[in-house]
């Protein structure tokens, strides 16, 4: 079973980008072997599912918020529409998948690693093929552009971060474990998104919190290697003058009111609705399938043109959950993204290198989903509630484990 479990996990993160529905079958599939397993009554290191779920509530409960804040709003206004609990089940179902992982030895653990990197460099000829070499900027295969290239890029700052896994002086593991943070950065030059580049510098910092050990002067030269290279591919590299140059226009048009239906116009319009939903509906919102409605009514009002209602969301995280499910929206989402960092940021400074590390992983993901969300909407698609779930679960229980194999090494005191 041990074999099955670490099989899938290794799966989940060479195809989950690359093949259509391969994340939620194999989401699907852990949730079945951790049903299994809970019947006939298998404990993880002797420690039972309720045990498990008592001692991790807050971090459970987080993962039910967004579920509980969409029943709040049906309830308010009594139309219920089950399939708006799809997605938001593969959240609630976090405590099924924590269960499971738990019943993984850290050296299994360890052997993701290599799928994080096979992950990144796939994902990174796969957007070189659809862009043609950044020739084109597509728009969606079964992930769109952005949140692709962000999950891209996170599997790149994972395999980087995951050298910690490895005896020092691996040089062989370094290389390719560089080779695909620079896949994963590649893969975000070529997506051209500019929420996708706003998250690269905090993944920098995260680097720099994590490497407690590294002299200063190590730190240094690789944050100067890092500014010459954001310096230069701003430089030379054509997509980012063209996209900064876009974002130049968009802006000077939208203030001189030439046009406001331009790429960042349309965001900012769509910024003001999605307030003025929610000051109009505060507590409960106007519902996950009553906001194209409440875009039309809007447009109707002059608030924001009829081109902008025709999209499906706020291009911002927060105030799309805001407009659609009110106050209950805003702290489901808040404990979605801080919770699990929580748990992660207290281990950031932590003595063990291994621990540090993989805090930092769990980090970057909260972090880069937050950083994300305040240009787009990271949580409107389905193939990233089973990569939040299962990367916040896995991190947490190498802590954990790595934790406890280090207190059985610690010598008895007389």
């Amino acid at each position: 079973m041990k074999y099955l479990i670490i099989a899938i996990i290794i799966a989940f993160y060479i195809l989950a980008l690359v093949v259509d529905r391969a994340a939620g079958l194999l989401f699907a599939l852990m949730l079945v072997l951790s049903l299994i397993l809970l019947v006939i009554k298998k404990r993880p290191d002797g420690k039972s599912f309720g045990q498990l779920m008592k001692d991790y509530w807050p971090l459970n409960l987080a993962m039910c918020a967004p579920l509980v804040a969409v029943f709040a709003n049906q309830v308010a206004s009594g139309n219920f529409m089950g399939r708006t609990y799809d997605p938001l089940l593969r959240l609630a179902m976090f405590g099924l998948i924590f269960w499971i992982v738990s019943f993984l030895p850290i050296r299994y653990m360890k052997q993701v690693q290599w799928a994080l990197v096979i992950g990144a460099i796939l994902s990174a000829v796969k957007i070189h093929i659809l862009t043609g070499g950044g020739a084109l900027r597509y728009g969606t295969d079964f992930i769109p552009i952005i949140i692709f290239s962000e999950m891209a890029l996170l599997l790149g700052v994972f395999s980087a971060l995951s050298i910690s896994w490895n005896n020092p002086g691996n040089k062989i593991t370094i290389f390719f474990k560089i080779v695909a943070l620079c896949a994963g950065l590649y893969a975000a030059y070529l997506s051209q998104s500019r929420g996708v580049w706003l998250t690269i510098p905090v993944f920098i910092v995260i680097a720099g919190l994590v490497t407690k050990n590294i002299p200063s002067s190590y730190k240094l030269s690789v944050i100067v290697f890092f500014v010459i290279l954001i310096t230069a591919v701003s430089h030379y590299g054509q997509i980012v003058k063209e996209r900064m140059s876009v974002a130049e226009s968009d802006m000077t048009q939208y203030s001189g009111g030439e046009n406001v239906d331009t790429s960042l116009g349309i965001r900012l319009q769509l910024w003001r609705g999605s307030w003025v939903l929610f000051t109009e509906h505060p507590l409960t919102g106007v519902g996950v399938e009553g906001f194209p409605k409440a875009l039309e009514e809007l447009s109707k009002r002059n608030i924001i043109t009829p081109f902008a209602a025709t999209f499906p969301h706020s291009h911002n995280e927060v105030l799309f959950m805001m407009s659609k499910l009110g106050i209950f929206g805003l702290f489901a989402l808040l404990a979605l993204y801080f919770t699990p960092a929580y748990y992660f940021l207290r281990d950031i400074r932590n003595d063990d290198h291994e621990v540090r590390y993989t805090a930092g992983m769990g980090i970057a993901l909260c972090l880069g989903f937050i950083v994300l969300g305040l240009v787009d909407v990271v949580f409107l698609w389905w193939e990233i509630y089973p990569y939040y779930v299962l990367s916040i679960a896995f991190f947490l229980t190498y802590i954990i484990k790595r934790k406890k194999s280090l207190e059985g090494e610690q010598p008895l005191r007389s």
